[in-house]
């Protein structure tokens, strides 16, 4: 595809208890316009008009928009991320995760959380509604080569990234100026891998923020890296051969933060939890409530 045939819009929306607006992207290529996610809000005319969204996961924050502009477009999702949709997510994804993770969540964080339930809410009743709902390869502008899809897990287990010309769309694989919540570390480093060993892109646009180059990519990805795989060592050394709640541990290393950071915060340690369970470092038991965890004997 010539580059220059691509035309991107960048489109912002913004409700709380978001801390910076999301985006979503009216794109232009091969003749065809289409929707990258749809943010958290009314969403413009001509956005309306696209034929096709592709969504790069299930969260509230990037889909939203179409509930809210009752978009009569087609979907075009993964089959993972159209199954949340509907209604079955894995006890371990979004916002309930919490509630079934924690027993009951800290005061501080009890508002986001509803809030989060009733916007989840909201959407499902939306994808009841749509008419035309269908995977990537059933999708024209996937079909027709203008994008491409590379499935990237690691901040959501349905997560993907598109590839238009020389624009990579990264959701939230990406959050320049801030930090990230990761599911699975060994997944995220791979899809970050994935991403970066295209050539093709220059430009990244992600779901939240302004858009940036590779040279900014590969630096962001580097220091969220090694954040991460501190904070997930941190954890490891707190953890006794005893079972504790989990819950515990929010407290722990995220005790100092404000109320959205912390929200943010409890959403990373599942994925530390789940990281060190599957690296065979700690058993999770997530058949009680709150979950418990305990250090795995070598």
């Amino acid at each position: 595809m010539n580059t220059a045939e691509v035309v991107v819009i960048r489109l912002e929306t913004w409700v709380e208890p978001l801390d910076r607006p999301a985006n979503s992207y009216l794109v232009s290529a091969g003749g065809l316009k289409f929707l990258i996610d749809a943010g958290v809000g009314q969403l413009p005319k001509e956005a309306l008009e696209a034929p096709y969204v592709l969504l790069t996961h299930w969260h509230w924050d990037h889909v939203l928009g179409l509930a809210r502009s009752r978009y009569a477009g087609t979907l075009c999702a993964s089959p993972r991320t159209i199954s949340y949709l509907r209604g079955s997510p894995p006890a371990y994804e979004g916002s309930a995760a919490a509630l079934r993770a924690f027993g009951d969540v800290p005061e501080e964080l009890k508002p986001m959380l509803q809030v989060s339930l009733s916007r989840n809410s909201e959407i499902k009743e939306y994808v009841k509604s749509v008419e035309s709902v269908r995977t990537f390869n059933e999708c024209e502008p996937v079909a027709r080569g203008l994008v491409r899809v590379l499935e990237c897990p690691g901040h959501s287990d349905d997560h993907t990234c598109f590839i238009v010309g020389s624009h990579a769309f990264v959701g939230d694989s990406v959050n320049p100026g801030s930090g990230l919540s990761v599911l699975d570390i060994n997944d995220y480093i791979r899809s970050m891998e994935l991403l970066l060993s295209d050539p093709k892109w220059l430009t990244a646009h992600p779901g939240h923020g302004p858009d940036v180059d590779r040279a900014y990519v590969s630096s962001w990805v580097a220091e969220t890296l090694i954040s991460k795989v501190r904070r997930l060592i941190r954890m490891r050394s707190l953890l006794s051969p005893n079972w504790r709640p989990l819950k515990d541990y929010l407290e722990l290393l995220y005790g100092s933060e404000n109320a959205f950071a912390k929200w943010v915060g409890a959403r990373s340690l599942l994925g530390y939890a789940i990281s060190l369970a599957k690296m065979g470092l700690a058993e999770l038991n997530m058949e009680v409530q709150p979950w418990t965890i305990r250090a795995k004997e070598a």
